[in-house]
This record gives structure tokens, sequence and C-alpha cells, in this order.
């Protein structure tokens, strides 16, 4: 039951940071752009393999560290061991606070997840900005 939730989870994010509005017959909305000076950070894989545009959103970070931490929290999608997608619990990574967003807040800004850390928070968005 565990591994069917797992991979139901895997690939839910999958597809969503792929294609926001996926199957739903409406076009996916358009992202909106991150704030001004939002440092890029470059492209994860997100579990599954579907890619994640990381951003320095608020606070700074150095984008190895960004990086480092979104690819563990991926890992731990993978693994099972996050709560379900937009579930609003988090999972603890690297000292990290992380969470994915459900279909509808993804599709209204883009955003797949949030890690924050003290005034820091950086995002995966869906589509590069």
């Amino acid at each position: 039951m565990r591994r069917i939730a797992v991979m139901s989870l895997t690939l839910s994010l999958a597809a969503l940071l792929a294609a926001a509005g996926c199957g739903s017959g409406d076009k996916p909305k358009a992202a909106k752009t991150p704030a001004a000076g939002a440092a890029d950070c470059g492209k994860v894989d997100a579990a599954g393999g579907a890619p994640a545009y990381l951003k320095v959103t608020k606070g700074s970070a150095p984008c190895a560290d960004a990086v480092s931490v979104y690819k563990a929290f991926f890992a731990e999608v993978a693994d099972g061991k996050a709560p379900g997608q937009g579930s609003g619990g988090g999972l603890a990574v690297q000292g990290w606070s992380c969470v994915i967003y459900p279909p509808d807040k993804i599709q209204q800004n883009g955003r797949g997840a949030d890690c924050t850390k003290g005034g820091t928070t950086v995002t995966a968005f869906q589509n590069a900005h």
C-alpha cells in the first residue's frame, strides 16, 4: 500500500511540475514571475524526473545549498518520506522546511514547492523564468 502511495505521489509531482493543468482540458495558467532580483539557481530533477527550476525568492542562500536541499528533498519524496502532496505537512531536509503545493496552487502561480530556513525561501517552479 505504501509503495502505491509513493508511486502515486511521485507521478503526481512529476506531472504537476511538468505541466500544471494537465488533463483538466484547460490551458495551464501562466506562472507569475518571481520578485525582481530573485537568484536563479538552475534546474534539478524533481521526483519522477520532471524539471524543477529553483529561485531564491526571499532572503539569500548560495545556489549550491539550494540545489543540495532540493535534491535531498526530492529524493525523500521519491522514497515516500514526504507527507501527501498539498497536505500542508512539511518535511525537514538539511535544516530546511520543505512543502509541495497542491495542483490548484501550482496552476495559480507555477510554484511547485518551497523550502524555507530562517528568513530565506527557495522556490521550485514548474517553468524557467
